[in-house]
């Protein structure tokens, strides 16, 4: 097996470590916890234990405890794979090759604290919550941290190689009882049971897809960077291209309504340009879900520039926005105030502006 630790030089050799968070980082974290303390206690997660020590903990608009301890603990398991411990305290398990998702993970902590802040305030304990695009499970065990043993998370996932990370996951972070776990790629109902390819770039995971294709079929080993594979991500003068080294896997399509038993409260939504699949196979869901709020990443792009998709997005907001009557606002990383706050939220009220937005996080509600 390759040595991808060596391969990419990581800073330790030993089997664990504790990796501290930046000067603005601790402040962050420290200012939060003061104005938690001035607040009244919040209460726990049902299957963490109460610790012998009292801790202040965040109060925003969620009910989600923090982890205030300046140190995070990284530990490294075995081959390519290390635990490490988020922000609000569980583990999560990701591979050392992936350097998009995984680093959040690993050297902050969290990712999207803008995202995760809107996405907490929006279900509570006993509730239902779906996560398409689920990706190593960070989401997942977010949510079932605050639903606890009375809720249930649906985390769904179409990668098989990243699924077997989220399962991992799942039991690091304490929540196997909770979370249900489907490998499938979420679907409209014309797609539920076919043979469907996956396409993706080991380095970049989170990009992972139905839409593109790999050149030439190759292993996993084959995909990372490596001094055989750098020809592929130079151009003529030897510099760097975000050219992706993808492969091919096979997955299968499910619908939504076909896993999910309804009401949920939540369902966030990051299918990298199938989330008109996804709505489109949540229907019964959705009309079942009388509270439901989503939150969905949204890229134009699809739309301007894939033709065969635009009959599936348009009746995708035909859906959400004239039958579904729901409220559309950006969730605004540009203005994010810091860890511990609620961002802004943006109304976006046209058509119009809905297709001219930067990539960007959706929040809908019901009007």
């Amino acid at each position: 097996m390759v040595k991808l630790f060596d391969r990419l030089q990581l800073p330790w050799t030993v089997d664990s470590l504790v990796v501290s968070p930046t000067d603005s980082q601790a402040d962050g974290l420290a200012a939060a916890a003061e104005a938690a303390a001035r607040d009244a206690a919040v209460a726990t997660a049902e299957a963490a234990p109460a610790p012998k020590k009292s801790r202040r903990r965040l109060k925003v608009r969620t009910r989600t405890r923090i982890v205030h301890k300046r140190d995070r603990r990284i530990l490294r398991l075995t081959g390519d794979e290390i635990a490490a411990e988020t922000v609000y305290g569980f583990h999560l398990v990701v591979p050392a090759w992936n350097v998009d998702v995984a680093i959040g993970i690993v050297r902050d902590g969290v990712i999207e604290p803008w995202t995760n802040a809107v996405f907490l305030s929006l279900f509570g304990h006993g509730d239902h919550v779906v996560n398409v695009g689920a990706n190593f499970g960070y989401y997942a065990a977010l949510a079932a941290q605050r639903v606890g043993g009375a809720g249930r998370v649906y985390a769904v996932e179409a990668n098989p190689v990243v699924f077997a990370y989220l399962l991992k996951g799942m039991f690091w972070s304490g929540s196997p009882g909770i979370v249900r776990a489907h490998n499938c790629a979420a679907v409209s109902p014309d797609k539920h049971g076919e043979k469907l390819t996956f396409c993706y770039d080991p380095q970049f995971i989170g990009g992972g897809n139905l839409f593109s294709r790999a050149r030439i079929s190759r292993d996993l080993n084959e995909c990372l960077w490596s001094e055989e594979t750098m020809p592929e991500i130079l151009d003529a003068d030897r510099k760097f291209i975000p050219r992706g080294l993808f492969r091919e896997v096979e997955t299968e399509g499910r619908t939504v309504d076909s896993i999910v038993d309804s009401p949920v409260k939540a369902m966030l939504i990051d299918a990298e340009g199938s989330e008109s699949y996804v709505i489109g196979g949540a229907h019964r869901v959705i009309r079942e879900s009388p509270d439901i709020s989503l939150i969905v990443e949204w890229d134009p792009h699809s739309y301007k520039h894939h033709e065969h998709l635009r009959p599936n997005i348009d009746a995708m907001w035909n859906f959400l926005l004239d039958e579904q009557k729901f409220k559309v606002f950006r969730i605004c990383p540009e203005d994010y105030p810091g860890f511990g706050h609620m961002p802004k939220l943006e109304p976006v009220t046209t058509r119009e502006q809905i297709f001219n937005l930067p990539h960007s996080d959706l929040l809908m509600k019901r009007a």
